[in-house]
């Protein structure tokens, strides 16, 4: 008697578990999925607004674009590319276009990273990862170059 009563209770245990890991799973791919998606429009859209920013001659109309790239942005971690596009606003050069251009593949660069690893299996401390894994392929053309 004692081993049908182990064996059923080990049947609702794996049933119970396998139903949280199920539910588990389903609403991670429908969050990630979601957020990778929004995600891959934001990365698109700076794709587009940067060129923009760059192409335009009169003040007002960059500073507009601005605008729009720094809603865009987390205030908290890239002022730096807001400040970069500042000076390009007040006074541009090609350089600065430039510079701007690199600052802004590197970002998105990094976010795609990102996206990748936290569709994967093992999505935690993505930021961290990415950062690591986009210095790494930096590194390698840099020595290589």
């Amino acid at each position: 008697m004692e081993f049908f009563t182990a064996a059923a209770v080990a049947a609702v245990f794996g049933a119970i578990t396998s139903a949280i890991i199920s539910i588990w799973g389903v609403s991670r791919n429908i969050k990630h999925k979601s957020v990778i998606e929004e995600r891959q429009k934001w990365r698109d859209t700076l794709r587009s607004l940067i060129p923009e920013l760059i192409s335009q001659v009169d003040v007002e109309s960059r500073t507009k674009i601005r605008n729009s790239i720094a809603l865009r942005l987390n205030p908290y971690q890239d002022g730096a590319c807001i400040r970069q596009i500042d000076d390009f606003i007040t006074s541009p050069t090609p350089e600065s276009a430039d510079e701007i251009v690199t600052r802004f593949q590197d970002l998105l660069k990094r976010d795609w990273e990102r996206a990748k690893i936290e569709a994967g299996f093992w999505p935690w401390r993505a930021r961290e990862r990415a950062d690591a894994r986009v210095d790494s392929q930096r590194g390698l053309a840099l020595g290589s170059s």
